[in-house]
């Protein structure tokens, strides 16, 4: 009987050291990760400071007085005699020279032309 219960305080020893010893490793590992997504959530946040500063940098480039000091004395209205005015019939007669011309690959107009809108 001495045996039988020495052997049985031995195993509800090791049981119990076992599970004692798994959860400080079961801490340590929760620890690491906590400590793992606390460094990723400050690479978050840099990267996310860095994407907004890149859309403001965006935003102040689209502008349109941005726009037009990129092409400043670049860009200009045409004269009126560089200006070319097509009538709708001639528009049809040219779509459909086109339309013989390339054979099985016909043109379709849409009917829209510039100023209809």
């Amino acid at each position: 009987m001495r045996k039988r219960t020495i052997f049985f305080l031995l195993f509800i020893i090791s049981i119990f050291g076992t599970g004692a010893i798994g959860l400080v490793w079961l801490r340590m590992e929760i620890s690491s990760v906590a400590k793992e997504c606390g460094e990723l959530e400050d690479e978050l946040e840099i990267v996310a400071r860095e994407v907004h500063e890149l859309r403001a940098q965006y935003s102040r480039s689209m502008r349109p007085a941005a726009l037009a000091s990129l092409v400043d004395g670049r860009l200009r209205m045409p004269s009126p005699k560089s200006t070319f005015h097509v009538s709708e019939e001639d528009m049809k007669r040219r779509l459909n020279r086109a339309a013989v011309v390339a054979g099985q690959n016909r043109i379709q107009a849409n009917m829209e032309f510039a100023g209809t809108r």
